[in-house]
């Protein structure tokens, strides 16, 4: 299951967020940029803190693609039990002498590379991670002005990540100022943790860290991505209906010879029953998001041609029901240019529990 990344400054904070129910410490220096680092002996204390309730990341700091003086840094965070090191903007070649260079260093610690959906990541490198022998691979942003990971980068494009970094053996986490919107969105892809920390504090980046609010973060990711579901009897009684309607989009569809090579129209309209609240809800991260759906879509259009509106409707159900809080799905996909109005199916499909 997906879990939690608090990032914190110190023992202190650390205290806090493993109150919360966060699974993973990350130590950084908020106000400093994305990955700066905090001193050695901050490190030392907050492991001698969490006295392994928790496993403990370090950032090796904000560094320029210098092989040498990244494998320093690297070396000098021995007390954490994973280091992320930033594969900051430079030419291809520079960033590759960086993962090169750390070889030696993997093969004694874990290294996770950390890239930038804001400075154009070169996601190719992620073979030559493996190659390295790093343990992970992270989405985050360089700049904290606010704009989370999912606006500089398309869900698909997210997917793409999770799914090699998968296929390559690499754990997989997504950060960059998310929040408690973006949990349901991008848990459903599954990546090994989900990282936070403006998210986490109270006002601003910089502020503290707040049990309530981890709390709160820990059981969405819960519900979103593989939690316990209720009686599946009950949910079907108590159910409120989430809907898209005639989401129009171009994709590559139809398995006949004149349909392949070119675009057409295809119309979706999904309805999600979502378990009723037993009260009102007062924030956005209480209620189902038809994002979600609307993203589940995009994704189906950007994988390329598919022959059949079956296909799309069994896969896209399937994507759904991911997030257990939905009881069933009905999914209906039409081709709107092979007749006088439109053709397609409808499928209804449950939450096997």
């Amino acid at each position: 299951m997906t879990a939690l990344l608090a990032s914190v400054t110190g023992p202190e904070e650390a205290e806090i967020a493993i109150a919360g129910g966060a699974d993973f410490i990350d130590l950084k220096d908020p106000t400093q940029g994305a990955l700066r680092a905090v001193s050695p002996e901050v490190l030392q204390e907050t492991v001698t803190a969490v006295a392994g309730r928790r496993p403990v990341s370090a950032v090796a700091g904000d560094l320029p693609m210098e092989p040498e003086l990244v494998a320093q840094a690297v070396s000098a965070r021995r007390a954490a039990q994973y280091v992320k090191i930033g594969l900051f903007p430079a030419a291809p070649e520079k960033q590759r002498a960086v993962i090169a260079g750390l070889e030696g260093l993997a093969r004694e610690m874990r290294l996770i590379a950390v890239f930038f959906a804001d400075a154009q990541p070169n996601l190719s490198l992620l073979p030559a991670l493996k190659e390295a022998g790093f343990v992970g691979a992270m989405l985050d942003t360089l700049h904290k002005s606010g704009d989370r990971l999912i606006s500089h980068l398309p869900l698909p494009q997210i997917k793409g990540f999770v799914d090699t970094s998968r296929r390559l053996g690499l754990m997989c986490g997504l950060a960059g100022s998310l929040e408690a919107p973006d949990v349901p969105r991008l848990a459903v892809l599954a990546p090994d943790y989900l990282g936070f920390r403006g998210a986490l504090t109270r006002g601003a980046r910089g502020g503290a860290i707040d049990a309530e609010a981890v709390a709160r973060l820990k059981a969405l990711i819960v519900g979103s991505a593989g939690g316990v579901a209720e009686d599946a009897a009950e949910e079907r009684l108590a159910t409120d209906r989430i809907f898209v309607r005639d989401m129009e989009v171009e994709m590559e569809i139809g398995a006949y010879g004149f349909e392949r090579g070119r675009t057409q129209k295809v119309r979706f309209t999904v309805e999600a029953d979502i378990r009723r609240r037993a009260a009102a809800p007062r924030a956005i991260d209480e209620v189902y998001s038809y994002d979600i759906i609307m993203d589940g879509v995009r994704t189906l259009v950007h994988r390329g041609h598919t022959d059949l509106v079956e296909t799309l409707a069994e896969e896209l159900a399937a994507f759904l029901l991911q997030d257990r809080r939905l009881a069933a799905v009905t999914v209906r996909v039409e081709k709107l240019e092979l007749g006088p109005g439109a053709v397609g199916i409808e499928i209804r499909r449950p939450l096997e529990v």
